[in-house]
């Protein structure tokens, strides 16, 4: 406006205020969240008062021809902070079982060969921490919902935040395989495949492999493991479906350090890494 064109004098100090520096009830408060992938109108949308997830794809037109929703990655700023706060309390106790272990291994130890020798594990240790330091939180929120959903009202009728995202990625036609296997490789999808049958096409684990240990990525998010799975279930010979990822850790020495680190490193997973934090944790 007119008169609010002011013409402005030596000193005066101009203060633009972004939306953090305002509080304003919830209800006048503008939300934005992404949608990209497979939808009819993707882009970036402002939500509307109380609007959720599944209320919101069905107001933008929903989704195209080819959605697979069980990939869907759904990620979340506050989760992601909450998340990577996890993640640094691990690794501060972590770093601190290394120190505490070489420590307690140096008293005991009686020869300068001894000493080298602890120096060289605990060196190698820290390279390993600093390598799960690389790896960040994603946010991702795991939607929980069945590989063969294709509908809006299949979705979590889910509360939204300012700068939710949600990516819908079409059916990818592959499964890959990780970790301590003779031929780490993408391979075709096929219904009647199983987890032994993806391991054989790998060459199955290495002598270094650890098979007890064995964990599926899911292209959702959530992770399955051979413990999860009971003594009289059979892992090997659960299905897959397309995007998932199966893990053969390293067999560790049973002494504390290499145990928690193990445990570590398959709870990262957990905090929305997924299969793009294998490329920075792989060979742990």
């Amino acid at each position: 406006k007119a008169e609010d064109d002011l013409v402005l004098k030596a000193g005066d100090v101009i203060t633009v205020f972004s939306k953090d520096d305002i509080r304003v009830p919830q209800e006048r408060q503008s939300k934005y969240i992404r949608l990209e992938g497979e939808f009819k109108q993707a882009g970036i949308y402002k939500l509307e008062t109380g609007e959720t997830l599944r209320k919101l794809i069905a107001r933008v037109g929903g989704f195209s021809l080819e959605p697979y929703l069980f990939g869907a990655e759904f990620t979340r700023e506050s989760t992601r902070l909450l998340q990577q706060k996890r993640m640094d309390e691990a690794l501060e106790r972590l770093e601190k079982e290394v120190e505490r272990s070489a420590a307690a291994q140096s008293r005991t130890s009686l020869s300068v060969e001894d000493i080298a020798g602890i120096k060289q594990q605990q060196d190698s240790q820290r390279v390993l921490v600093g390598k799960l330091k690389q790896a960040k939180a994603t946010g991702r929120i795991v939607l929980e919902i069945s590989p063969k959903s294709t509908t809006v009202d299949e979705l979590p009728d889910l509360a939204l935040e300012d700068g939710d995202k949600l990516f819908v990625p079409s059916k990818p036609s592959t499964v890959s395989v990780f970790g301590s296997v003779y031929n780490e490789n993408t391979f075709i999808f096929k219904t009647e495949k199983r987890i032994e049958d993806y391991l054989q096409q790998a060459g199955g684990p290495t002598k270094d492999g650890d098979g007890k240990s064995i964990y599926i990525i899911r292209a959702d998010g959530s992770v399955l493991s051979k413990g999860q799975t009971g003594w009289f279930s059979n892992f090997n010979s659960a299905a897959l479906s397309p995007g998932d990822a199966i893990v053969v850790p390293e067999e560790f020495d049973k002494t504390s350090f290499t145990k928690s680190f193990k445990d570590w490193t398959q709870i990262f997973y957990q905090f929305g890494l997924g299969v793009a934090g294998l490329k920075v944790l792989k060979g742990l």
